[in-house]
């Protein structure tokens, strides 16, 4: 630095602070975005609950009521979480088409704002315990609501056959049930374990934060005395 001129150390000095402090800014920015993305899954995931406790509901209402208009609300309600599966076995893929991803969230009804973020989680923190738990939550729930689509076609071909069993209805009836009963635990393990995952980040943030803030400082005050002191020997 002592053979610099005071104007190069200025700017050398201006430049590293520049550095630094836009370091600071991403890294705060990252984090929000991340964090943000886990509340969006956890909102997901609501819609998916609340999608896949409606289907069952209009299934169990075709059922006794043998009223078409609750099949068709049930295969709408079911919309959600296999356009969420769509964007699963997207994101699976080595190289995954994006656009079809996107547009899997879409039908499953996530805010537009939010869908990119929630790629790049998955994309970049899949191999991190709590986005590799959710993910694997995720599928085993992806294989069980799947079963209520055959029960609903079976349901309504027995309903619009010349003889429909009741019987036979109510038996499948019955088996939605179960499906729903271990949806829920699956559904409030998914959010358990979100939220562990937030915390988890939020506590790495909080630590990270003041780290970079202090690296900043002291890069910023050690830089100032280095320039002082080569003033003083001008």
């Amino acid at each position: 630095m002592r053979d610099i001129s005071v104007t190069k150390k200025l700017y050398f000095i201006v430049g590293t602070m520049a550095v630094l402090i836009a370091a600071e800014l991403v890294t705060l920015w990252f984090s929000m975005e991340t964090l943000s993305s886990v509340r969006a899954f956890v909102g997901g995931e609501g819609l998916w609950s609340k999608s896949q406790k409606d289907a069952s509901y209009h299934l169990r209402e075709y059922n006794i009521t043998h009223d078409e208009k609750h099949y068709r609300a049930f295969q709408g309600f079911m919309q959600v979480p296999l356009g969420d599966h769509k964007t699963l076995v997207e994101l699976s893929k080595p190289e995954p088409d994006l656009e079809m991803a996107r547009q899997g969230f879409l039908e499953g009804r996530i805010h537009p704002d939010d869908i990119d973020g929630m790629i790049n989680l998955i994309q970049r923190f899949h191999s991190v315990y709590y986005i590799n738990e959710a993910v694997k939550i995720w599928t085993k729930a992806d294989s069980i609501i799947g079963k209520l689509i055959p029960l609903g076609e079976r349901m309504r071909a027995e309903i619009n056959s010349n003889n429909p069993s009741q019987a036979l209805l109510d038996s499948l009836q019955r088996q939605i049930e179960p499906v729903n009963a271990e949806l829920t635990v699956l559904e409030d393990n998914f959010s358990y374990v979100l939220g562990e995952g937030s915390r988890w980040l939020e506590d790495l943030v909080l630590r990270l934060l003041p780290i970079v803030a202090f690296t900043v400082e002291i890069s910023g005050l050690l830089m100032s005395i280095s320039v002082s002191l080569s003033l003083i020997h001008i």
